[in-house]
């Protein structure tokens, strides 16, 4: 059963791009500026995406697509004119529609770029007898946003939401069962997000600081050990900082240790999820401690 595009549907956010997908889609492949997602079935759509330096031209990433799905996948190939309702859905960028087919597999898709940000849009539906709907795709690509209007990027993934400054740089990224693990970037800023379960087997026989002076290595670049309990609502929190105040001594420590002086940790324990979150921050200069707040307050697992 196909379900109307509504707040049933979830939200889908990585690396910039965004959009709103049914609830049975799951990411099956993830890259830093690729996504690909599955039903029960098989492949339903794919996204990629880049920032372009140099001019853009649809003509020539069509040529290049036709070019690869007749030599690689020998399926037959072919520009569209985007129909109204997809020019409608897509109104925000310019937009050029293709669609292919094959024995057993057909696809539509567009490239679109956005001139806001200077990014090119590759995305595309598959379709398999007995499962299309095209009010589905339309009301994806009805959703699809690819830059921040606030300041802020959306990160939505395998339950993950969180809200991060856009001056910062995904740099590396791990989705495994027991441990999700985000880093970015902005120059001499380092931003750390983490998620660690089953808290109750992590936890056992030891409480939240033990665990993480004994067994979390994601923040091994914290040298202290000076923990204090903060009241966050009820769960069990743990927070920690570094304590050089003067710049002059901050420098010289960083030079001597080769290690960036200030840094800001809060771990948290959500019990009704069996999960632990993290989310540390390291710089050559002091931190801020209200964007950190910020991305606290909005980092979460659904």
């Amino acid at each position: 059963m196909i379900l109307s595009p509504s707040e049933a549907w979830k939200p889908l956010a990585w690396n910039g791009v965004s959009l709103r997908v049914p609830p049975h889609w799951e990411v099956n492949l993830l890259e830093m500026s690729y996504l690909q997602l599955s039903d029960r079935v098989g492949p339903v759509m794919e996204i990629k995406w880049q920032r372009l330096k140099e001019d853009f031209s649809h003509e020539a990433q069509l040529r290049k697509l036709a070019k690869h799905y007749s030599s690689v996948s020998r399926l037959n190939f072919q520009q569209i004119p985007l129909s109204e309702e997809w020019h409608q859905a897509l109104s925000r960028f310019e937009a050029q529609s293709f669609r292919w087919h094959g024995p057993k597999i057909s696809g539509e898709g567009a490239i679109i770029y956005c001139k806001a940000c200077q990014r090119a849009t590759l995305i595309q539906f598959y379709h398999k007898t007995g499962r299309d709907d095209p009010l589905v795709s339309l009301a994806v690509l009805n959703s699809l946003r690819d830059h921040s209007e606030d300041g802020f990027v959306k990160w939505a993934v395998f339950g993950l939401r969180a809200w991060i400054p856009e001056r910062f740089s995904l740099r590396r990224h791990r989705f495994h069962p027991g441990h999700y693990q985000l880093l970015f970037q902005n120059r001499q800023e380092h931003l750390h997000l983490s998620r660690w379960g089953p808290a109750e087997v992590l936890l056992e026989g030891g409480d939240l600081q033990n665990w993480f002076e004994k067994r979390c290595e994601d923040f091994n670049w914290c040298t202290t050990t000076r923990f204090r309990r903060i009241d966050d609502g009820g769960k069990p929190t743990l927070q920690a900082q570094s304590q050089l105040a003067d710049r002059l001594a901050a420098r010289l420590w960083a030079r001597l240790t080769r290690k960036l002086p200030h840094f800001w940790i809060r771990i948290w324990h959500l019990h009704a999820q069996n999960q632990i979150l993290g989310v540390g921050a390291r710089g050559l200069r002091p931190l801020d401690q209200q964007w950190l707040e910020d991305i606290c307050s909005s980092y979460e697992m659904v």
